[in-house]
């Protein structure tokens, strides 16, 4: 077991606790919640559900369904409109964004130290943060851009009009090299 297996076990605990203390759980019927991961199933997301598969949630009086993000999932709305319980954001952006424009939403846990955000490009192509206009288009999905890209437009002058959807799908970066493309 590795550093980042015990970061991701104290995490996990931490999420099973604090989803227990918001949650008005007996110990007689386990609260169902409704837990929505910010992409696909992936090796990151692995102690969310292991402790489905486990017990661990259970043990603390949760049912916990675990919703697969994706690229053009945008869990925020969804769980403002009550339709999920929990979402793993998938950036400090989006909490701060929410704190600055009064929406009621609680931050429960915090499971990285940096955040990184990562924009491939061809190499060779002329293209660099500083020189956004030499991009033809951006392709980022919808948690990225409304959130970090709304940053890098008024930063820098990215232009919100070159950005297409991410897919999950190298094709349109390869087909493009003057394109850019959010890293996953």
């Amino acid at each position: 077991m590795g550093s980042g297996d015990n970061k991701m076990n104290r995490g996990l605990l931490f999420l099973a606790a604090a989803l227990t203390a918001s949650t008005a759980s007996s110990a007689f019927s386990a609260e169902k919640v409704t837990f929505q991961t910010n992409w696909l199933a992936q090796a990151e997301h692995g102690g969310y559900y292991q402790a489905v598969a486990d017990g661990t949630y259970a043990a603390c009086g949760l049912e916990v369904t675990i919703a697969q993000g994706g690229p053009q999932v945008s869990g925020r709305p969804l769980l403002l409109a009550g339709k999920i319980d929990f979402y793993m954001g998938g950036n400090m952006l989006q909490a701060f964004s929410a704190v600055k424009e009064g929406i009621p939403v609680r931050i429960v846990a915090a499971t990285f130290q940096k955040e990184p955000q990562v924009l491939m490009s061809h190499p060779g192509q002329g293209w660099t943060p500083g020189e956004p206009e030499n991009a033809e288009q951006y392709i980022l999905g919808d948690e990225g851009f409304q959130s970090y890209f709304q940053w890098m437009i008024a930063e820098f002058g990215f232009d919100a009009g070159k950005r297409v959807p991410y897919t999950f799908n190298p094709a349109p970066f390869i087909a493009n090299p003057k394109s850019v493309q959010q890293a996953t």
